[in-house]
């Protein structure tokens, strides 16, 4: 089996407004990253204000002068003039919410705030920038759009994916086993995906999805609790996850072999 890939999603919960924001700053944001580095992660997730551009620019240099995770950027929700902004920093990926542009008819298409036509300038801002999509998939319905990119020839394997379970609100998808079954065995070939599972029943979830060869995301933006009423750091989750990979005879992965399972060049 593959090296476990962990990605640690340094950002702050919207989910749980009990706690406190505390990486709005570059210089905590790098504390935080760095530490998980450590533990065991290989890229970091990050967020900043979708127009901000001069965050999105210090929080990448930040924690490029602190080690050598590789910098996934998330806020699916910028415009695709935003992200041709973004990208200039040279993230080594960059988060794409296929549901957003999930309202397709046969000959219409009805979600006019991303129509399916963003999907694909997307495509092309990444490529020429030399920037991995990271493609966030919510519900098996999100395959049918990675599904679309792959005919049109817009993305070649391997695909790095996120399958997310236990969001609220209308993405959600339920965080059981049953769930997590169904949706890995649709996935099209030469994915890599990654499990990201939000309520109490999330390391179970992360645990099933080391056992069968996928990938693990973590950290305080998809579920802050280690366990009832006790907050983690962003390293807290990944060393556990580490501890468990290790525990069941599988390697964690460094930057290398990341890039290697991806298919993403040396920089």
């Amino acid at each position: 089996m593959e090296s476990l890939i962990i990605t640690t999603c340094a950002a702050d919960t919207s989910m749980y407004p009990a706690l406190p924001p505390r990486l709005e700053r570059s210089d905590r944001l790098a504390d935080e990253v760095e530490a998980a580095f450590e533990a065991g992660a290989t890229i970091a997730h990050i967020h900043a204000p979708p127009a901000d551009q001069a965050a999105w620019t210090s929080h990448t240099a930040a924690i490029r002068e602190r080690c050598g995770i590789l910098v996934q950027y998330g806020i699916s929700i910028q415009s695709v003039e935003q992200r041709r902004q973004v990208v200039k920093n040279r993230p080594d990926m960059i988060s794409v919410a296929l549901g957003a542009h999930n309202l397709s008819f046969v000959g219409r298409d009805l979600m006019m705030l991303h129509p399916r036509e963003e999907l694909a300038e997307l495509m092309r801002i990444c490529r020429d920038a030399g920037v991995k999509p990271e493609f966030e998939v919510c519900a098996a319905g999100d395959l049918w759009l990675l599904d679309d990119l792959l005919h049109k020839g817009l993305v070649q394997p391997p695909l790095l994916l996120t399958l997310f379970f236990g969001r609220p609100g209308g993405s959600w998808s339920p965080a059981t086993m049953d769930e997590f079954l169904h949706r890995t065995k649709l996935l099209p070939t030469g994915s890599v995906y990654s499990a990201s599972v939000t309520g109490p029943t999330h390391l179970s979830l992360e645990a099933l999805s080391v056992l069968a060869g996928g990938h693990v995301r973590v950290g305080t933006e998809d579920e802050p609790w280690l366990r009832p009423g006790v907050a983690g750091t962003n390293a807290d989750h990944v060393s556990r996850i580490a501890s468990v990979a290790r525990a069941v005879g599988r390697e964690v992965a460094t930057v290398a072999d990341a890039r290697r399972l991806l298919g993403m060049a040396a920089r």
